[in-house]
């Protein structure tokens, strides 16, 4: 009876002796793996880190470029350096990968805002040039205009996407495209660059300029840019040469969009940063954000 108790106590022991020791290898697995995680965890920070420094020293690489291009000349085509995408380029674990976007050879909607927040009218004569020139109701521009207003009640001296007053105002997919195309919004009233801007930008800036006549235009500067106002007066048609705005058209570029890929290890970044150049000084930032392209 006592050997079989002394059995019976024995084997409980062993039990319990297993019972701990599966316990304590599981809790060192779970503590082995939690570790790893924290490990990665900590190794994707790092990543992410660098990539995002990356990323921000290609945009002052950008500013850089415009500073030394606006010292350079004063004239801003299509010709230029500064134009051309930079494919991949090798970084230690990584590559980086941009590419700079003149932003004022779109037609920048917030020139037809009206003056002191003004209930804005479909009639003005910009708002209906603009309309035939984008083939797009004058309401639809309209309502975005309406939008940006909003906007710009709480915050004074914003410039929001485009994409975000589109939403806004409701207007159907294809008119939000088409505005997406040919038009732009920037923090203040700007002139459209001859040397960028498409037919239709051209004839919304330009009063009485018909298509075929804007695209005239576009293929006179083709491998020939236009380098001064007085050169781009001379191409317009006759009748239009003592009407042109000065105001409305320009051959030199303030606002410019850095677009930016930065790689590193498995981290993959898209960066998007609005610049201003006043002059040959350094462009000032405006903003920055992540792409929507970003971490693919």
């Amino acid at each position: 009876m006592r050997t079989s108790c002394a059995n019976s106590q024995r084997g409980i022991a062993l039990i319990v002796a297993l019972l701990v020791v599966a316990i304590v290898a599981t809790m060192a697995l779970l503590f082995t793996e939690r570790q790893q995680l924290w490990m990665r965890q900590l190794e994707n920070r790092n990543s992410l880190t660098i990539a995002t420094t990356i990323a921000y020293s290609a945009i002052d690489m950008a500013r850089l470029t415009l500073r030394d291009d606006a010292r350079n000349n004063k004239v801003d085509h299509l010709l230029e350096a500064w134009t051309i995408p930079i494919p991949p380029i090798a970084v230690e674990a990584g590559h980086i990968a941009g590419r700079l976007s003149e932003q004022q050879g779109h037609f920048n909607l917030t020139n037809l805002l009206p003056a002191s927040n003004a209930t804005v009218n479909e009639d003005t004569p910009a708002l209906t040039r603009a309309s035939r020139a984008f083939g797009i109701p004058a309401k639809d521009i309209a309502n975005v205009l309406r939008a940006f207003q909003d906007v710009r009640k709480l915050e004074p001296n914003s410039a929001p996407e485009l994409s975000e007053l589109l939403r806004r105002a409701s207007i159907s997919p294809a008119n939000g495209q088409i505005l997406t195309e040919h038009a732009t919004v920037l923090p203040e009233g700007t002139p459209i660059n001859a040397n960028f801007a498409d037919a239709e930008s051209l004839q919304a800036a330009i009063a009485d300029l018909s298509s075929g006549e804007a695209s005239a235009l576009i293929a006179r500067r083709t491998g020939n840019p236009f380098m001064s106002l007085s050169e781009f007066r001379s191409a317009l048609p006759a009748r239009l040469r003592n009407t042109l705005n000065e105001d409305a058209v320009s051959v030199q570029s303030s606002y410019f969009m850095v677009i930016v890929d930065a790689w590193y290890e498995q981290v993959h970044l898209g960066y998007e940063a609005m610049l201003r150049r006043d002059g040959a000084n350094l462009p000032k930032v405006l903003w920055t954000r992540r792409s929507t392209l970003a971490d693919s």
